[in-house]
């Protein structure tokens, strides 16, 4: 009996552990959750971007320019002008088809490009048949890099390599790649894009910098070119919680706030927190009661 009742007690105590352990990870989850709000992208015509970040450091909030994996290419006055001192080239694509299109993806930190072939009809393992024509490929490495038509064919050679040995069960065998360490010849690239091209469509995501402009010949898509413009996050604290303005060169703008999901708080205030911040930044205060605020209450 006596064993009996110390069994129980051993039970009870071990249920006892269990509840407080997990009212312990209950208070940690609730004590770790946050209410966020965060916005739409708007454009403000006209905003100097480097103005409103001086004077966002001069109203004491944290500013911190966002780096890009892009490089900068030297001697193009005209993208200067239009994308900033301080623009990034992020990716050059050329379409062969509608389904078979090569990236270029530039690490301008290690000055080394990633080629990557996309199939989308390919609904089987990716063979080298699945790849544009030889011609087309060594055509369009001789264009993009500095490189002649030799050097351009082993690459070839080497990405039809990786192609054969990879395991199709591997992640990204259906996406070839390889890494490309020859000086990147962006002007003749971008000249010829621009030069064959009947429209160019340009586009913006605001407050992330991204801006692309896709080439077409008519009705035919010949690639494109994605930048990464000058772009900045400031952040105001108050209040225990947490505001950010994220701006870019062309002036997007984009804002998120949060604060722990047990406290109030409303998007009333929320928005006049971002006016006043916008006012000291230069950025007119009405432009916080044309984004649309969306509430998560929980990230659980």
């Amino acid at each position: 009996m006596k064993r009996l009742r110390l069994v129980a007690i051993a039970l009870a105590g071990v249920v006892i552990v269990g509840i407080a352990a997990y009212a312990v990870f209950a208070g940690l989850l609730i004590g770790s959750d946050v209410a966020s709000y965060s916005s739409d992208g708007v454009t403000v015509s006209d905003l100097e971007y480097e103005d409103a970040l001086t004077r966002a450091d001069d109203a004491g909030y944290t500013v911190e320019r966002v780096g890009s994996s892009g490089f900068h290419p030297d001697g193009l006055d005209e993208l200067d002008a239009e994308l900033g001192p301080e623009y990034e080239a992020f990716r050059v694509t050329f379409d062969h088809s509608e389904t078979k299109r090569l990236w270029a993806t530039f690490h301008g930190e290690d000055e080394t490009t990633v080629v990557t072939l996309f199939a989308d009809d390919n609904r089987d393992d990716f063979t080298v048949d699945d790849l544009p024509p030889d011609a087309w490929l060594v055509d369009r490495l001789t264009l993009l890099f500095e490189m002649d038509e030799a050097t351009a064919a082993d690459y070839v050679e080497e990405l039809k390599t990786e192609i054969r040995t990879s395991d199709p069960a591997d992640p990204g065998a259906s996406t070839p790649s390889i890494e490309i360490d020859e000086p990147v010849a962006f002007r003749a690239t971008y000249d010829s894009l621009t030069a064959n091209a009947t429209t160019v469509n340009a586009s913006s995501t605001p407050g992330t910098g991204w801006h692309e402009r896709e080439y077409y010949a008519a009705d035919e898509r010949l690639g494109s070119i994605e930048f990464v413009l000058s772009r900045a996050t400031v952040t105001h604290e108050a209040d225990e919680a947490i505001y950010r303005v994220h701006l870019d060169y062309h002036g997007g703008i984009r804002v998120d706030a949060q604060t722990r999901s047990s406290r109030n708080f409303a998007e009333e205030d929320v928005r006049a927190v971002f006016r006043q911040m916008f006012e000291e930044m230069g950025i007119p205060p009405d432009t916080i009661d044309h984004m649309q605020l969306e509430y998560e209450g929980s990230v659980w």
